[in-house]
């Protein structure tokens, strides 16, 4: 690590611990954990996943997604489904309720998220929106090794 690198490292470290309450009240304007987390995660699956897949996409363990899941069924916002070849795996898929669910947080979170760059003006929001892509990327790469 550079010299340089590691005085930006340390800034953002300072940044994150000395503003926590700002950094939650950002991650909390956008539900993307626990229940809701899964109903977003479903919503954004082509197709059905199985219980394990939403696990390791939302980084939650398989007890919690168990629990999660028995949640969203109680409510009507998702169907399992055991697969026929292996009674161990199970389908899961959001119901037409889960789906109109899931629309009105995807909603709420573009409302919060245009508040945010709205605020930043066009230049810096688009410049943020570029910053974040690359760090999801760099991240993944970190991750993948």
């Amino acid at each position: 690590m550079t010299e340089r690198t590691k005085q930006l490292a340390e800034e953002l470290t300072r940044l994150h611990y000395e503003n926590l309450p700002e950094i939650n009240r950002l991650g909390s304007m956008v539900s993307n954990r626990g229940e809701d987390g899964v109903v977003l995660c479903l919503y954004s699956s082509e197709c059905a996943l199985l219980a394990g897949e939403l696990g390791e996409r939302t980084g939650l363990s398989t007890g919690r997604i168990a629990n999660i899941l028995r949640k969203l069924e109680a409510k009507g916002f998702v169907k399992r489904i055991q697969d026929e070849l292996d009674r161990r795996c199970v389908h899961v898929s959001l119901t037409e309720q889960g789906r109109a669910y899931a629309q009105g947080l995807k909603n709420s979170a573009v409302q919060a998220h245009g508040e945010l760059l709205e605020r930043l003006g066009s230049t810096d929001a688009t410049e943020f929106v570029r910053i974040v892509r690359r760090c999801i990327r760099s991240a993944r790469d970190v991750s993948s090794r």
